[in-house]
Parts: structure tokens; C-alpha cells; sequence
């Protein structure tokens, strides 16, 4: 079974799921970097952003971790198609 045009995996529950969680860590991300940036921008500003950045690690994290799963499900499905192809040409190929 392909994937429809712009869904990212095939499974609908799998699919649901995975969008959720990626939502939830890109908010992760925003709240911890604004919480962090809000926290230290009376000491300096850039000390502010290296913990702003620094607050939203975790997230990021989260989201590199959650697209690496998505890409290989993603090649899991294709490679799977194309054994799919390769056991039908190997059968004409017997049958020849």
C-alpha cells in the first residue's frame, strides 16, 4: 500500500500518531526556548539566547528523533514494494 500525497507514512493510526507527537515537540520547543530566553534576558541578552537555545535541545531532539522514525518506516514501505516487483519478474522470468 503507497502512502497518499501528502501523508507521511502509510498507517492512518500510525500516521495520527506521529503527527501528534510532532506537534507536541515543536511546542516543547517554543515553550522551552521562550521560557529559558524570558528567564535570562535581565542578566544579557546573549546569554539569553545560548539558553534559549540550549532550552529547546530537548525538543529538537524529540522532532530529529520522530522524522528519523517516519524515514525509516518510509524505507521500510519502499523496500518492501520492491521485493514485491523483483518476486514478480523473477516468477516471469521462471516461467519463460
Amino acid at each position: 500500500m503507497t502512502p497518499q500525497p501528502g501523508t507521511r507514512l502509510t498507517s492512518g493510526t500510525l500516521s495520527k500518531l506521529t503527527s501528534f507527537m510532532l506537534g507536541a515537540a515543536w511546542a516543547l520547543i517554543l515553550i522551552g526556548a521562550i521560557s529559558a530566553f524570558t528567564s535570562f534576558i535581565k542578566i544579557n541578552f546573549f546569554t539569553a539566547l545560548l539558553f534559549a537555545v540550549i532550552g529547546a535541545m530537548p525538543g529538537l531532539l524529540i522532532v530529529l528523533f520522530l522524522e528519523y522514525l517516519i524515514l525509516r518506516s518510509k524505507t521500510l514501505a519502499q523496500m518492501q514494494l520492491q521485493t514485491e516487483f523483483l518476486a514478480k519478474i523473477l516468477e516471469k522470468m521462471n516461467q519463460d
